[in-house]
């Protein structure tokens, strides 16, 4: 009966009348043991569960957290490909930029060439389920190779600001974890204009990736109208957030400086002193936290407009069977490059949920805890890249690795369009 109940379909009448579940009743009806912090709390059970039911354009996967809270649907979908000398959208990093005056994205393309293009978001996005039946996006700016005169190789966030495009980035492999170059700004309408920056946010790779704005309702709060924020995305990880960041600054002190750009740190999680889950960062090859671990991965972060809650998308692995470091994983024959699953499926796209609120009122800018977190099955396979919210239409867009492949070698993020908002 037990494995009999992860198939049940939560009623209307359940998500209306919303109770926390304890830990101690996620652990006993889900359908394996996982670690988790016994003081915390999760709203629903299936959003942690080993079995998920599948999720496509027609019967898209909505977590019960995120339908407690929100008004959620998906939009559609439209891809992304183009291919010039500067690079293409074959295996792109995919962090993503949304742009009011175009209705469009800026898209940071192949993971070798740091560079970026603009494409107008179809006026009409697809329900297929094929990607070969799914427009393609109109280019706007052909790719653009950015960081050639620095040492950064990999671009972490985009935002758009008037004129401006800022730009984030760091050293994938940053062994010392020394540097502090991480933002740039370029012109928006001509992104080949040479970019102004290096400037730096104090924090660095701390806090220098996704970029979005904060909503009217909390601006007073948090006592600015932008944040920025980034977790343990690439390499080195004691450099990074152990957690998703928030830190609140000014895009107009990018513009006006020529070095150091203020911001106001909300909530870090600094390895050793600050974990968001104790020790998160070790590979045991036992079972994860769902709440942290060395495989989670916070690639973007927004707050929903007209509420407190600081959302923040990407992906998790390892709850169920575990995490290790160079291991040869269940099915393979060769040791996997770094951290790994146990298991290879054991990896999924994943969202965590914060009270801003509750946020300023902690002693640390490390003690808050997501009161909702859990896996969100996208209606395309693969993982979640990057993302990028437009609050005039409550519009989350959000880049799906691969998904957009239609030959044999091409590998284009897929665009993923969800519409959230506050009940």
């Amino acid at each position: 009966m037990k494995f009999f109940k992860i198939f049940v379909l939560t009623t209307l009448t359940a998500l209306t009348a919303i109770s926390c579940f304890t830990i101690d009743k996620v652990l006993n009806n889900a359908p394996t043991k996982v670690n988790i912090d016994k003081n915390a709390k999760v709203l629903f059970n299936e959003d942690i569960s080993q079995i998920m039911l599948e999720s496509n354009p027609d019967k898209p996967h909505y977590p019960l957290g995120l339908q407690a809270q929100f008004d959620i649907e998906y939009a559609g979908a439209f891809r992304v490909y183009v291919k010039n000398n500067a690079s293409t959208s074959s295996y792109a990093v995919g962090v993503l930029g949304y742009n009011p005056k175009n209705n469009s994205i800026f898209m940071a393309g192949h993971a070798h060439h740091n560079a970026i293009a603009e494409f107008r978001i179809p006026d009409v996005l697809s329900f297929e389920d094929s990607a070969k039946n799914i427009p393609n996006a109109t280019v706007l700016q052909n790719y653009v190779t950015l960081l050639d005169d620095t040492r950064n190789d990999k671009i972490t966030g985009m935002l758009a600001y008037g004129d401006s495009l800022l730009v984030t980035s760091e050293i994938w492999y940053d062994g010392n974890g020394k540097n502090k170059d991480n933002l740039q700004v370029l012109n928006i309408n001509d992104i080949s204009e040479k970019p102004k920056g290096m400037l730096q946010f104090n924090g660095a790779a701390r806090i220098a990736g996704y970029m979005s704005k904060i909503p009217i309702n909390m601006q007073t709060a948090l006592g600015g109208k932008y944040l920025v924020g980034w977790s343990s995305v690439f390499a080195i990880t004691s450099r990074h957030s152990q957690g998703p960041s928030l830190a609140v600054f000014s895009p107009q002190d990018a513009l006006d400086t020529d070095l150091l750009v203020a911001n106001d740190i909300k909530q870090v999680y600094p390895i050793y002193k600050g974990d968001l889950v104790a020790g998160a960062h070790k590979y045991t090859g036992k079972p994860a936290s769902p709440i942290w671990s060395a495989l989670a991965k916070g690639r973007y972060g927004f707050i929903i407009p007209k509420t407190s809650t600081f959302m923040v998308v990407g992906s998790q692995g390892g709850i169920h069977s575990g995490i290790g470091y160079k291991i040869i994983q269940e099915g393979k024959n060769k040791a996997c490059a770094g951290g790994c699953t146990n298991d290879p499926k054991d990896n999924y796209n994943y969202y965590w949920l914060f009270d801003t609120n509750e946020m300023l009122e902690n002693e640390n800018p490390w003690d808050l805890k997501p009161f909702s977190y859990g896996k969100w099955r996208m209606p395309f396979s693969g993982s979640i890249l990057g993302a990028t919210f437009d609050d005039n239409n409550n519009m989350l867009y959000m880049s799906i690795s691969s998904a957009a492949r239609t030959g044999n070698y091409d590998r284009p993020p897929m665009i993923v369009a969800y519409k959230i908002a506050v009940k």
